[in-house]
């Protein structure tokens, strides 16, 4: 476990928000902005991007140190991928619980208007005039690409926001990576897709057992009533930095960083291959 991983673990929220902007700060200082040649090179040579993938990406704009604007970033992704890959990002809608969420009366999800708060990049992708996104009412996702609308449109499909429809389980079938991007495992939420595919038989509840209702307001401005299952209390504590760097292989994920900031490769097929085997011998990212 890094230094920073200790400090995530055992600082209060409050100080540690304090600390960690003190670091990107003085990172600023220390080290030049990426160049766009830079960052290209860095996404194959460290992060294993290449022409024609499905490229799901975690990121957060504010903690990457780059001498060009974040719409500039998504063009080098689209570049980076190419016409026959596609960009995917997660692109929920609200902070609070996602039961809290539903729970509340006036919560409805426009599919064209409601805005993600997954951060800067996210946002420009759901902009974007070929965005692509799902009409899952608390895991929405966005696409940009080849495969986008086979990614995205049966969503909504399914009650478990990451099963056999959702667009990280649909990412195993073609050449396909996550990246973080500023980002650590932490935030990465492929880790799900074995819990809803494996249900009863994962060591752990992870899900309510009893689907709620979500109200959504469809690209044709129509409202429609989805139900989904939702993040059981049981998840709120977990350990995924110190389950990855004890258990997962490195060419399942490796994490890395450059000039001080933080990056990770995923490949979603092994990753989902020792998750599962180690689900099934009775350890998780819970302890």
């Amino acid at each position: 476990m890094s230094l920073g991983d200790v400090i995530y673990k055992y600082l209060p929220i409050k100080y540690f928000k304090v600390a960690r902007n003190a670091y990107y700060k003085l990172n600023g200082l220390l080290y030049p902005p990426l160049t766009e040649n830079q960052f290209l090179t860095l996404l194959k040579s460290k992060l294993g991007v290449d022409t024609g993938m499905n490229l799901y990406i975690h990121s957060s704009t504010d903690k990457l140190n780059i001498g060009f604007s974040a719409y500039r970033l998504l063009e080098l992704l689209m570049e980076a991928v190419g016409e026959e890959g596609t960009l995917v990002f997660p692109c929920w809608h609200y902070r609070d619980r996602a039961e809290d969420y539903l729970k509340q009366p006036e919560a409805v999800f426009n599919v064209k208007r409601s805005p993600t708060t997954m951060g800067l990049l996210p946002e420009l992708a759901r902009r974007h005039k070929n965005a692509v996104r799902s009409l899952h009412p608390t895991t929405s996702i966005v696409a940009l690409g080849a495969q986008a609308h086979e990614l995205v449109d049966e969503h909504h499909l399914d009650m478990y926001p990451n099963g056999t429809k959702s667009p990280l389980y649909k990412m195993m079938k073609y050449n396909s990576r996550i990246i973080g991007l500023g980002e650590k495992v932490v935030s990465l939420s492929f880790v799900h897709v074995v819990e809803d595919m494996m249900k009863e038989g994962f060591p752990l509840q992870t899900l309510s057992g009893k689907p709620l209702k979500g109200r959504v307001i469809d690209q044709n401005n129509q409202e429609l009533i989805i139900e989904t299952l939702v993040p059981h209390l049981n998840i709120g504590h977990r350990d995924i930095p110190g389950f990855f760097n004890k258990y997962i292989s490195k060419e399942a994920c490796r994490s890395t960083s450059f000039q001080g900031v933080n990056y990770f490769s995923a490949n979603p097929s092994l990753l989902f291959d020792e998750l599962k085997k180690l689900a099934e011998r009775g350890k998780t990212i819970y302890g």
